[in-house]
């Protein structure tokens, strides 16, 4: 699998829409034939297939201009499978390719091909023409979004930022796998890559570790504590574990009072027990459903934080189910992290 950059600014009012019905688009008309595609991908070697590529633009254009290398990858380079990043404004874009080979543009098969304008598409041959004008598109590949309109800024990182600045219209960005991959998992998972990100998700797995062999269950719900605290919470207190008439439980309670929030978070400590159960989940949804009985106006939010590196299949079930906020051990230690850990003694 490769990975190229291919900018469709060309007739950019034809190639977005095109590319939005999953077609990627390049120019080279006066070539937009398939028996053109035949001769250059015949030869069973690339110093011949190039040959012939070379031969063709000279015959039709009587030079040998350096584009004609952005025709050849699009034709001989791109393969099914290869990972195409498109840039646009601001933007990019990941997609697959999913043809074995291109197609000329007269190919298209789409009912009542429009520009972005709105404006009808129609073909005179193998030529492509909107309002008696010739539009230059001559190839295109059959391709699949993996991740659409991630913003540069956000998800770029420096070397991939650089490339993308590039005028020609493609290029191999191999060396720039990890860069696109990071990207694309970032994206998903809807966190931005920054510095601030890059250190709390390296650093995270190690407060993680020191968490589960330094604390012990009383002393995690200290920290807890600490954690609303440092969040603005205006009281945060840990109730009396022999409370009367409760129903579940809670470890501990913050209350923000400008926004008339109180989050009743039951916490779990695990040095080794890499799941919490849904036992959790029963405990803090109980004792939430007994508070909202009372008419005062608050909104109550449950949540279960714990040590452990995750939850089993049946808490997380039940937890969607009863509106449940679930936090892991590393999430725990990101948000920890994030919160501020000055004075972090203090609190145990």
């Amino acid at each position: 699998m490769n990975y190229w950059l291919h900018r469709i600014s060309h007739h950019a009012e034809v190639s977005y829409p095109l590319l939005w019905k999953n077609k990627l688009s390049i120019g080279f008309s006066d070539f937009a034939t398939q028996e053109f595609i035949d001769r250059v991908l015949e030869p069973k070697t690339w110093e011949k297939r190039w040959q012939v590529l070379e031969t063709e633009v000279e015959e039709m254009w009587g030079n040998r201009p350096r584009t004609r290398h952005n025709l050849w990858r699009f034709i001989e380079g791109f393969k099914k499978g290869d990972r195409v990043i498109v840039p646009s404004w601001g933007v990019f874009s990941v997609y697959e390719i999913v043809s074995d080979k291109p197609k000329p543009i007269s190919e298209l098969d789409i009912p009542d091909l429009k520009d972005w304008n709105k404006k009808k598409l129609y073909f005179k041959g193998n030529q492509m023409y909107r309002d008696e004008k010739h539009i230059d598109l001559g190839f295109y590949r059959e391709v699949q979004p993996l991740a659409l309109n991630m913003s540069r800024k956000d998800f770029a990182d420096a070397a991939l930022t650089s490339r993308m600045k590039i005028r020609t219209t493609n290029c191999n960005i191999f060396n720039l796998k990890e860069s696109v991959e990071k990207a694309m998992v970032s994206f998903e998972k809807n966190r931005p890559i920054n510095l601030h990100a890059e250190l709390v998700e390296k650093i995270g797995p190690q407060v993680h570790k020191s968490l589960k062999s330094n604390l012990s269950p009383d002393k995690f719900e200290s920290l807890v504590r600490f954690y609303f605290e440092r969040s603005g919470a205006t009281e945060v207190y840990i109730p009396a574990k022999n409370e009367s008439g409760k129903e579940g439980d809670a470890d501990v309670i913050a209350i923000f009072e400008p926004i008339k929030t109180i989050i009743y978070a039951q916490v779990k400590f695990h040095n080794i027990k890499s799941e919490t159960n849904r036992w959790a989940v029963e405990q803090i949804k109980h004792y939430r459903n007994n508070k909202e009985l009372l008419d005062d106006d608050y909104t109550k939010i449950a949540w279960v934080i714990t040590s452990a590196n995750g939850y089993t299949d049946a808490c997380v079930k039940i937890a969607q189910e009863e509106k449940v906020q679930l936090i892991d051990g590393i999430r725990f230690s990101e948000m920890l992290i994030e919160a501020g850990i000055l004075d972090l003694n203090k609190a145990l």
